[in-house]
């Protein structure tokens, strides 16, 4: 999907990396989403998520400083650095409206 930002499993931790009982218990996956209604309809329609690999799932905001700006909460509490970010990459020339960034459309 090219809304999916970076995705990976989630293990126990241990002191080596190759240490065999650091099993995968989760995975991570970072996507963008226009609002909390479409994460969770994301998450739940993830293939893994309809063959019932999960016993659960959990959906959490977060605000990532997108190079388009497209993406910044609007957020009335959680949006001011955001907008502040948006602004001023539009002030400088760089790509935040849809129509200079058709790639990353969905």
């Amino acid at each position: 999907s090219k809304r999916v930002i970076m995705a990976g499993p989630l293990h126990l931790p241990t002191q080596l990396k190759d240490d065999p009982s650091s099993i995968p218990v989760g995975d991570l996956i970072m996507f963008n989403a226009k609002d909390r209604k479409d994460a969770i309809e994301f998450a739940e329609n993830l293939p893994s998520s309809q063959q019932g690999l999960y016993k659960d799932l959990r959906v959490h905001f977060y605000n990532n400083l997108d190079i388009t700006g497209k993406f910044v909460s609007t957020h009335p509490f959680r949006d001011e650095p955001g907008n502040q970010m948006k602004e001023a990459m539009e002030y400088w020339g760089y790509p935040v409206d849809d129509d200079q960034t058709k790639w990353l459309n969905w």
